[in-house]
């Protein structure tokens, strides 16, 4: 939890995304030029980006090539009553 927020942040040590690819990630079809190479279709993060934005929440991307990536989603959190 961050302030009013659940987050979770999914990372990995691949190889990255280049910095001119990362604006498209999230786009319907898309992929990247090495995940053509790995069957990809190009749905899962615009598919994820559509359940989290119907959740009035938000997914980012940090990725620096040869270092891997880290995908965050930021939900409004929701508090049970009598839970602090």
């Amino acid at each position: 939890a961050e302030g009013n927020e659940a987050c979770l942040e999914v990372r990995d040590t691949g190889p990255g995304i280049p910095l001119d690819e990362q604006d498209k990630v999230f786009l319907r079809y898309y992929r990247t030029p090495g995940a053509k190479r790995q069957g990809s279709s190009g749905l899962g993060l615009s598919i994820a980006r559509q359940i989290v934005l119907q959740h009035q929440g938000r997914i980012t991307l940090d990725s620096r090539p040869g270092e891997g990536s880290a995908f965050t989603i930021r939900l409004p959190a929701v508090r049970r009553p009598g839970t602090e």
